[in-house]
């Protein structure tokens, strides 16, 4: 590649820890609690789910490119249970904890709904459950499941099912040179693809257009697009028309806006931007621990803000959200240090593939008994 170049191969690239990239997990977890909070200015604090997508494909497409050649299968083992260590035991723990504070505290106000919501959230498909139930949380005043945040880590593990395998099948062909391209063309045909789905099916039917893996997965798949490339450091003031689009995002859209169809690429141009371009600030302490915790931050939150306003006598002033949002920090902050962490970092875990998928399915065996012992109470508890 000639030195005039903009771009040059992700083998150039540093495996050195990327701070910025906590920083901007910060920025999105900010905006997705400050829409959830229905603060002023932030009606389009949407665009946080957009941005941990990118972040997400960028992050999983150079991890995957580290591991060896031509070993699929192995390759595979390895990958799906990091991320069952990584993914399951949080989410399981805060749905277990949310079905149990909905079942004591929302009294009358209770339904019994809660409990198929519980149970697609555990096998990751609480998409196709909001889908399947015409559901739209930008509508004022609908009831919405405690579990609707939970769609956005259905599509990335949905995602996490099909992309290593095409990824580890590529580290079969040719050479390494030529597996970046083959790559790097796959990344930009699926992106394409999947975006011009996604303004097609955002106006024919908005609601699967939101959730659908097959609109978002474009999303995804740009962050890993991005990963094939190093942006020059002569051209980081690219990195703040990146910042300066997610700021224009946030006021621009909101509620009522055609979305994701063509208004998505503006985060995710934004955020591709800052991937390629890092902006070395962001990564200061604070916003680096916010990214550190975001996401049981993100597991925690939902449940903090929306309960209170669905108990049988429902706490609606909005002084209460900030001790409500300081109690959803407070969990993940103890989550993360004292569970997720602690299991993540495990070298029994890390060297025993077997281990790290028995705890994927303990945590699901786990969620379930729960569901089905608080169902039963409540069936006992009408009859």
């Amino acid at each position: 590649m000639s030195q005039a170049s903009n771009l040059v191969p992700v083998k150039a690239r540093s495996d050195s820890f990327r701070s910025d990239i906590q920083g901007i997990r910060a920025i999105a977890i900010i905006l997705v609690i400050a829409l959830h909070m229905n603060l002023t200015g932030f009606t389009g604090g949407f665009i946080g789910v957009d941005i941990f997508l990118v972040v997400s494909g960028y992050v999983i497409t150079l991890s995957l490119q580290k591991q060896p050649p031509r070993n699929i299968f192995r390759n595979l083992a390895k990958f799906w249970s990091s991320r069952f260590i990584r993914i399951f035991p949080a989410a399981a723990l805060v749905i277990c904890v949310t079905v149990i504070a909905a079942f004591y505290l929302q009294g009358k106000a209770f339904s019994d709904g809660i409990f198929a919501d519980a149970r697609w959230a555990t096998f990751y498909a609480t998409n196709f459950r909001l889908i399947d139930s015409g559901a739209n949380y930008f509508i004022a005043g609908l009831d919405q499941s405690l579990f609707t945040h939970y769609w956005s880590l259905a599509v990335e593990q949905q995602f996490y099912l099909v992309f290593p395998v095409i990824v580890f099948a590529i580290t079969s062909l040719g050479s390494e040179k030529q597996r970046v391209w083959i790559l790097r063309s796959f990344l930009l045909i699926a992106t394409v693809s999947s975006a011009t789905w996604s303004y097609l099916e955002t106006n024919a039917n908005p609601v699967a257009a939101y959730f659908s893996p097959f609109t978002r997965f474009w999303e995804l798949a740009f962050g890993g697009l991005m990963a094939t490339f190093i942006g020059k450091k002569s051209l980081n003031y690219l990195g703040y028309l990146g910042l300066g689009l997610l700021i224009f995002s946030l006021f621009y859209l909101n509620g009522q806006s055609i979305y994701p169809g063509l208004l998505a690429w503006l985060p995710v141009l934004g955020t591709g931007l800052l991937l390629l371009f890092p902006l070395n600030w962001l990564g200061i302490a604070p916003l680096r621990y916010i990214g550190d915790i975001s996401y049981s931050l993100y597991l925690w939150h939902f449940v903090w803000l929306v309960l209170p306003v669905q108990i049988e006598n429902p706490i609606t002033d909005g002084y209460w959200n900030w001790l409500f949002l300081t109690g959803a920090f407070v969990c993940a902050v103890i989550s993360y240090h004292f569970f997720e962490r602690p299991i993540h970092r495990s070298l029994t875990l890390k060297q025993d593939k077997y281990s790290a998928l028995m705890v994927g399915a303990l945590s699901l065996a786990g969620t379930l008994f729960v569901i089905s012992l608080l169902e039963n109470l409540w069936l006992r508890s009408i009859l």
